[in-house]
């Protein structure tokens, strides 16, 4: 059993660098031929440079709270983003705020101390870049009021791509926010027509302050909408391009995943600034139960010249790809321990399987991934008796979230290893 889940950890692992690596060889090879990438990390920040001008540079000094991207530009260094303008000082250029958290602004900044209400504090954070340019960031958020323990935890998955022959890059980010001991209300300003609400209204959450220079740039959204016409209104995707200061023309685009909360996104979208967010909770706060947790999962391309419909929608399908891809891998991830814990159980249960997950729970030891298995996980080794011929052939588990997305799913074996299956294989184990 030793060497076939030693396979599947190795199997995972490639998986998870075939995601995120970029580009392919060739293609690589023909960008180092035209620039001359590298890196530059600090105790606060990680920079990818080319011709030692900063492509994109992500900031996490754990005394400002907040992480953020800042410079993200173009290859050639043009700059796109604006941190930190005098008209909203607590824009930090690309970053994710909640507004309000239990009635507590975790947005807006004292000018004399720098700081929020609501305290965003970086506790763990770890950037690797990668040969090919691109990075993987792994952080964890704790949100709380000051001097208190924490109402809401994040932890942050963040894969930045190398950028390809075209000079375009993506930032794919994955957010999954879990409330602590008491539900957790996520709350903006009104918008008109609520109580209180005023034009401004319904922001929150993943944002992008563009460069000044930007300001005659065009807002298109997934349906056609351009500019004021996007604002409130729901769209896959939202790109905002035009003409750079070197008379040149670039864009930002950024891509709402269909598992997300209300997909497709509202979009909050200020010309003027400019300035524009998925705004999650434009419409309505959303109340997360004490324990329960949140993941939302967005694509941020940035891309010299302007971009097309098809362009578009083409990396909407790739994103979906990856992210799928990923969702997959980490399925199979927890369902190998669920596996392992099982056999394990069974040991000690003179070889038979629990009879049902609870009796599991001391064998997992996470109750993060407990809670996981319990809402994604049918459990079918009930009763079962480990000494059975072909033990590899008898499935104990699967993932049922995964199959209802209706390409296949995990599952996992009385040996305790797991395998993706088609539907037309898993009707042959009895799983529809």
């Amino acid at each position: 059993m030793s060497r076939i889940v030693t396979l599947v950890c190795v199997l995972f692992l490639v998986g998870y660098c075939l995601v995120s690596s970029g580009q392919a060889g060739p293609e690589r090879a023909a960008i180092a031929r035209k620039t001359s990438y590298s890196w530059r990390q600090t105790d606060s920040s990680l920079a990818l440079l080319n011709h030692g001008r900063i492509v994109w540079q992500l900031n996490f000094n754990k005394k400002e709270g907040k992480p953020y991207f800042h410079p993200v530009g173009l290859i050639d260094g043009t700059e796109l983003t604006w941190l930190r303008p005098a008209d909203h000082r607590w824009h930090r250029a690309l970053w994710f705020s909640w507004k309000y958290i239990n009635g507590l602004n975790y947005w807006e900044e004292d000018p004399k101390t720098g700081l929020s209400q609501g305290r965003t504090e970086i506790v763990f954070i770890k950037a690797i870049p990668q040969d090919d340019y691109s990075a993987r960031i792994a952080m964890s958020l704790s949100y709380h009021p000051p001097d208190k323990p924490a109402v809401l935890t994040e932890r942050r998955l963040i894969r930045v791509s190398g950028p390809d022959e075209q000079g375009r890059y993506r930032i794919d980010w994955r957010s999954t926010f879990t409330a602590g001991e008491k539900d957790v209300l996520l709350d903006r300003t009104p918008i008109p027509g609520e109580k209180g609400g005023k034009g401004f209204g319904g922001y929150a959450g993943l944002s992008v302050r563009m460069a000044k220079t930007t300001r005659h740039w065009r807002f298109v959204d997934s349906e056609g909408r351009k500019d004021k016409e996007a604002h409130g209104n729901k769209a896959r995707w939202l790109d905002f391009s035009g003409e750079t200061a070197g008379g040149g023309s670039a864009g930002v685009t950024i891509f709402d995943h269909p598992d997300n909360l209300r997909h497709p996104s509202p979009w909050y979208v200020a010309k003027g600034m400019p300035y524009f967010s998925p705004a999650v909770l434009f419409n309505k706060p959303y109340m997360l139960a004490a324990g329960k947790s949140l993941t939302l999962r967005y694509r941020i391309l940035i891309h010299p010249g302007r971009a097309d419909r098809d362009m578009l929608e083409g990396e909407l399908k790739a994103f979906l790809r990856t992210s799928y891809i990923e969702v997959q891998l980490e399925s199979a991830e927890k369902l190998r321990q669920l596996a392992l814990a099982a056999l394990m159980y069974a040991d000690d249960h003179k070889g038979k399987f629990a009879a049902d997950l609870n009796k599991l729970k001391p064998y997992l030891g996470k109750k993060n991934l407990f809670e996981w298995i319990v809402e994604n996980i049918e459990y079918i080794g009930q009763g079962k008796m480990t000494d059975v011929r072909r033990p590899h052939k008898r499935a104990v588990a699967y993932d049922r979230t995964l199959l209802g997305k209706g390409y296949g799913t995990n599952v996992a074996f009385m040996d305790g290893h797991v395998e993706f299956l088609r539907p037309e294989q898993l009707k042959n184990l009895g799983i529809k």
